[in-house]
């Protein structure tokens, strides 16, 4: 299953939806141990999540592939020490994956990724690579040959800008893990409740809606199953705070039924408000 576990809610209250708060560990073991079940043995975590890192080392039980991320880093002792801090976290000597949390650290200092192709060299991490948020970005490192063996976008029903590099990502052997497909919660919150800041999707929400009406299915299930769908698509980083809340998740795969039509429609809504798509805009 293309599943990853996101663990920011581990450590922290995460996102606009967020109702349920930090989970416990009785909580977070259940998780963990669904998860498994499942066949969905990677985590993704960061050192700036709280005490995520720390919860995993203690209740994981070393069944899953981590992949954690920097925090904001100038250096390349600062980065080092950002790494060797999640490795003594997480009490591991080694993980799968590493990334620029802030992909903009790597664009102001490119000698920083040889700090982390050394840690991979020392096999410490068997892959690298960067977090990114624009398309800007995205060219600004691959322009400069600095080709991520793991990449993080975010991915989701309206917000698809990045589907264009799909194919010459994989082309590179990079693997394409995807974050925010309910936009952090906005697809499940009731349109006519909307932010003020928000009022502006409304009109794409309502238009998803319409779709979910048509076809006698979930938001949930659109979401998820469109990204699941895409066959660049290597992980899907799945933020749970409960095993109900990630049990339903593999129930919307296992259960669904491919529409290409679907697809049709979702590809022809395109938001002119593509900032509001960045949830670091809604402030």
């Amino acid at each position: 299953m293309k599943l990853a576990i996101g663990t920011v809610q581990f450590g922290m209250s995460y996102g606009i939806n967020n109702k349920n708060g930090i989970p416990s560990d009785i909580d977070v073991k259940e998780i963990l141990d669904l998860s498994i079940n499942n066949n969905i043995n990677f985590l993704d975590t960061s050192i700036s999540y709280g005490n995520s890192e720390e919860r995993i080392s203690e209740l994981a039980d070393n069944k899953f592939n981590i992949i954690t991320k920097s925090k904001s880093v100038k250096n390349n002792e600062e980065l080092a020490l950002s790494f060797l801090s999640s490795l003594s976290s997480l009490k591991t000597e080694r993980i799968y994956g590493f990334l620029f949390h802030n992909a903009d650290n790597l664009i102001k200092n490119h000698d920083l990724w040889n700090t982390l192709v050394e840690f991979k060299n020392e096999k410490k991490v068997n892959k690298i690579g960067y977090s990114i948020y624009n398309t800007e970005q995205l060219e600004y490192l691959l322009d400069k040959d600095l080709i991520p063996d793991i990449i993080q976008l975010p991915y989701n029903l309206l917000d698809r800008k990045f589907e264009k590099y799909f194919m010459n990502l994989k082309k590179n052997g990079t693997e394409i893990h995807v974050r925010s497909v309910f936009l952090q919660g906005l697809y499940f919150m009731n349109n006519k409740r909307l932010p003020q800041k928000l009022l502006p999707l409304k009109k794409y929400l309502d238009n998803l809606v319409s779709i979910c009406d048509e076809f006698n299915v979930s938001i949930g299930e659109l979401a998820l199953n469109f990204v699941n769908e895409n066959k660049f698509v290597d992980k899907i980083i799945m933020g749970v705070d409960s095993s109900t809340q990630l049990n339903q998740n593999i129930k919307m795969i296992k259960n669904w039924e491919s529409n290409n039509k679907i697809n049709e429609l979702i590809n022809k809504i395109d938001v002119e408000e593509k900032y509001l798509l960045n949830p670091t805009n809604w402030k």
